[in-house]
């Protein structure tokens, strides 16, 4: 049996390496177009109508069924078949093109799920608070939800891009050469030898990837997750140095000095239109944008009553919705 040489492994690095622009581009060609996938998916999922929902469920649940090597090999060897029944020849294509196909297939059904997950995470009074305030649908979902939940899909989004880089070495099966490709060419050259020392290099490179990534992810998710950190005594009411506002306070929207820095509110008994929406996003007092929809705002006070731990911003608002009417 031949010995353990150390040394081959720094030769594999070295052979590996200038191939990892191939893995990458790879793994963002399939995230860019798996990720909109995933969205529309996403999308029929959250609007729970029967028909859009039930084909995004069959097409979560077989797509996850199918193991990725198997995909693979039915794209690149049924995918032209199917388009030359209409004219289309694609045998010529570049087999990048069948890598992120396939790949783009696999990973749009996990994120369907990811991005579902978070946004249902997401209270939904925090969005009826920001109609009642005057925001639009779109405003709404950007300034509201789509920070929270993007926080809340982090974590998975990290997970789901590790896995499909590792999942993306099975390209060299059907002839593309990346990382993994380039490893299994230099045992072949060597005629089966140092295949340990060049898989010690692949599973170096593969480690340092994903250190990376999981790095990468965890500062941006530090920094997002900023703004869920709430008031402590103290900071005397404030974070960052922004005072908390309570809106709206007068005609046009702007805030016309009412704060509270006294109460510190908790997650469970705080009123979702002072708390939860508006003391984080200020912005949503800003002239030009509608008016705040008193009666809405008046269902919200009652649907929250039970939990309230702020009475002189329910008792102003009430008043403030009464004198406009």
């Amino acid at each position: 049996m031949r010995p353990f040489h150390p040394s081959f492994i720094l030769t594999a690095l070295a052979s590996i390496l200038p191939y990892i622009g191939v893995t990458l581009g790879t793994m963002l060609g399939t995230c860019f177009f798996g990720g909109l996938i995933g969205l529309i998916v996403a999308r029929a999922r959250i609007r729970n109508r029967k028909i859009s929902n039930a084909v995004a469920q069959a097409y979560i649940y077989i797509v996850r069924c199918i193991p990725s090597i198997v995909l693979l090999f039915i794209v690149y060897y049924g995918l032209p078949e199917l388009l030359l029944s209409f004219g289309v020849n694609i045998n010529d294509s570049s087999k990048w093109f069948f890598v992120i196909t396939t790949f783009s297939i696999l990973f749009s059904a996990n994120m369907a799920e990811v991005f579902r997950s978070s946004y249902e995470a997401i209270d939904p009074g925090q969005r009826e608070a920001a109609l009642a305030a005057g925001m639009s649908e779109l405003q709404a979902f950007r300034r509201i939800v789509l920070p929270q939940a993007a926080v809340v899909a982090l974590p998975n989004f990290c997970n789901a891009l590790v896995s499909l880089m590792k999942e993306g070495s099975l390209s060299y099966t059907i002839g593309m050469i990346d990382v993994m490709g380039q490893g299994q060419l230099m045992i072949g050259i060597n005629h089966g030898s140092y295949g340990l020392e060049v898989y010690i290099a692949l599973a170096l490179i593969y480690w340092s990837l994903t250190l990376i990534l999981e790095k990468t992810f965890g500062m941006l998710e530090s920094v997002l997750a900023r703004g869920k950190k709430r008031n402590h005594p103290e900071t005397g009411g404030k974070e960052h140095g922004t005072e908390h506002r309570i809106y709206p306070a007068g005609s046009d929207g702007i805030d016309e000095g009412h704060t509270d820095n006294t109460h510190h509110h908790d997650r469970d008994h705080a009123p979702v239109f002072a708390d939860r929406v508006l003391l984080c996003h200020p912005a949503a007092g800003r002239r030009g944008e509608r008016e705040p929809d008193y009666s809405r705002l008046h269902l919200l006070r009652e649907r929250n009553a039970d939990r309230s731990s702020d009475p002189v911003f329910l008792q102003s608002s009430s008043d403030h919705a009464e004198s406009r009417v």
